[in-house]
């Protein structure tokens, strides 16, 4: 066999090589600190409607061309919804990458319509980012979206003259991907900086 001949046969081997490493690298799942994301087991969400602070409607199409993060909770939460909507406000300021943060979109769903206006969520919501987005709907139009995400809630101490009482809801973060599909879940507590490092590993990884 001729130096040419092996020339040729140590670039072909080269380049299988590198295509093997690529493609190894495409197919290794995200490696996250915390939370848990499916990637091509996302699963796409159903058709639901709902209301933006700013009065627009709101639906499944809405998520496209963005990743989203979902949080559900009301605006007279004593604890969880504050600290974790302050928590998201956080980690999205420590994304250093902006094409990241471009990419990235913050939804405060409310799961208490009765007491939850479009112009308390806007007022709320703005307190800690400007642009995040409130999210309501009465109940029936929430829960389709809300048990295709498992987001459990309930009314504690609510009567149907009752003003003052609490909801029990799950802590969870939601993400959704891109084409509109339930891609990860982010357990509380949240840690603002490992969840921008997270949220940068997924959006990166594309």
């Amino acid at each position: 066999m001729n130096k040419s001949s092996l020339t040729i046969i140590a670039l072909a081997a080269l380049a299988v090589g590198f295509a093997a490493s690529w493609y190894l690298a495409e197919q290794r799942p995200v490696e996250l600190e915390a939370g848990h994301y499916f990637g091509e087991q996302a699963r796409a969400l159903p058709a639901f409607e709902l209301v933006a602070h700013d009065q627009r409607p709101f639906a499944r199409e809405d998520f496209n061309g963005h990743w989203s993060l979902l949080f559900f909770g009301y605006t007279h939460c004593p604890d969880i919804c504050p600290i974790t909507l302050q928590a998201l406000a956080d980690a999205v300021g420590q994304i250093g990458d902006a094409d990241v943060r471009d990419a990235l979109r913050v939804y405060f769903v409310s799961i208490d319509p009765e007491r939850d206006s479009p112009a308390q969520l806007a007022e709320y919501v703005a307190y800690f980012n400007p642009g995040f987005t409130g999210l309501t709907a009465p109940l029936e139009n929430l829960r389709p979206l809300t048990r295709a995400l498992g987001i459990a809630h309930d009314f504690r101490n609510k009567t149907d003259d009752a003003t003052a009482y609490d909801v029990d809801h799950s802590s969870a973060i939601v993400l959704i991907n891109p084409n509109a599909e339930f891609a990860g879940i982010f357990g509380a507590p949240h840690d603002p900086a490992v969840l921008a490092r997270d949220l940068t590993r997924i959006v990166e990884h594309g």
